[in-house]
């Protein structure tokens, strides 16, 4: 049950074995409230579906009501009862009188006066209720007047002070190197100290401070110009890349690595069949430590300025990022790092201590 009442039409005595009766009662449809709401009910189920059963039951109503049994929850009862106790609580006002109880059916304890306020319970005197304490007390007013409503008082303005306008003082001008110069306009040669002092620093720390590296990858996109132009590759052997141009947004293409839980990026399986250190070298980079980022990237790649230009990149396929929008520029950060470190010279031959004596050919 979900807490209502239900019909169900049927043999009591069959119905009654499938019904937890500690929890309900089974009762018999005798109520006329009952009997009206079943019948309408049947009616309405009839004029809808045409159920030829439904039909039958109304053909030799109220007899066939008595096939019905109303299946009637504890709990439900015990609700009804309560709403049932807490009306007639509002509908009744009890007061003692001489030591008598008195009920009244209203709360409104004034309906039990006549129009002449004389007490409609002998030797009770009249009761003055908060409500009536703020009525005004006036025989001359009729209820059937109407009464204009007062202005609220008016508030007592303010006197109005006379104002006085003072002049702004005279601008001088200063002949500066022969012109004519304006103290507001720096076209007679004078800065103001912030604008004297170009201090390079202090703007590279706020260019890097407008940087959001933990909402990198939903306020960045991705560097989609990866080649230089046709037209203009074809007069020289440099590189086809534009490095040029990756290289000056590649901060921003650092900030995009959103340094996830499980980057699948350098997995072995995944990701960088050489398991490189993907996030972390993205963050060196971030934060402008290329010569740790050398470290972490020559740890597992001994030839970092090879896999980043011709390596197919999985470690992109794999990032995480990828999933939803353009994955992380892995290839290009790991191709600067090494360039980075050839340009200032980092990177230094290591020769053996012993010569094998052997070859390799590269094809």
């Amino acid at each position: 049950m979900s807490g209502g009442i239900a019909y169900v039409m049927g043999e009591k005595a069959k119905f009654e074995k499938k019904c937890n009766t500690t929890m309900v009662d089974l009762l018999s449809v005798e109520d006329p409230e009952d009997l009206a709401f079943l019948h309408a009910t049947i009616a309405e189920f009839v004029s809808a579906t045409g159920s030829e059963v439904g039909q039958a039951v109304l053909d030799t109503w109220p007899v066939s009501a008595t096939g019905f049994v109303k299946v009637f929850p504890h709990e439900y009862q015990r609700a009804l009862q309560e709403l049932k106790d807490e009306a007639e609580a509002a509908n009744s006002f009890s007061v003692t009188v001489n030591g008598d109880c008195i009920t009244s059916p209203n709360l409104d304890i004034r309906n039990a006066y006549a129009i002449d306020n004389t007490p409609a319970v002998p030797g009770m005197r009249h009761v003055v209720l908060p409500a009536e304490a703020l009525e005004p007390d006036s025989d001359e007013d009729s209820d059937d007047e109407e009464k204009s409503p007062k202005q609220p008082p008016k508030m007592p303005l303010m006197p109005k002070m006379p104002v006085k306008i003072i002049a702004p003082p005279p601008v001088k001008i200063v002949e500066v190197n022969g012109q004519n110069g304006h103290t507001n306009g720096h076209t007679n040669g004078v800065k103001d100290i912030e604008d004297s002092i170009n201090d390079v620093g202090m703007k590279k720390k706020k260019r890097e401070n407008l940087l959001d590296k933990t909402r990198g990858f939903v306020k960045y996109k991705r560097e989609t110009k990866l080649y230089r132009d046709p037209e203009e590759r074809q007069h020289d052997w440099e590189e086809i890349f534009d490095f040029k141009n990756v290289r000056r947004g590649l901060k921003t293409q650092a900030a995009r690595c959103m340094d996830c839980g499980v980057p699948f990026c350098h997995s072995t399986s995944h990701g960088c069949p050489l398991g490189n250190i993907i996030p972390k070298f993205n963050d060196l980079v971030f934060h402008n430590d290329w010569k740790e980022a050398l470290n972490q990237l020559t740890q597992t790649n001994n030839f970092p300025e090879f896999t980043g230009r011709v390596c197919p990149a999985p470690c992109e396929g794999a990032c995480v990022l990828g999933i939803n929008e353009p994955p992380v520029t892995i290839k290009n950060i790991e191709c600067t790092i090494i360039d980075n470190a050839f340009d200032n010279g980092w990177i230094k031959a290591t020769a053996p201590r012993n010569r094998t004596g052997k070859k390799v050919a590269i094809v």
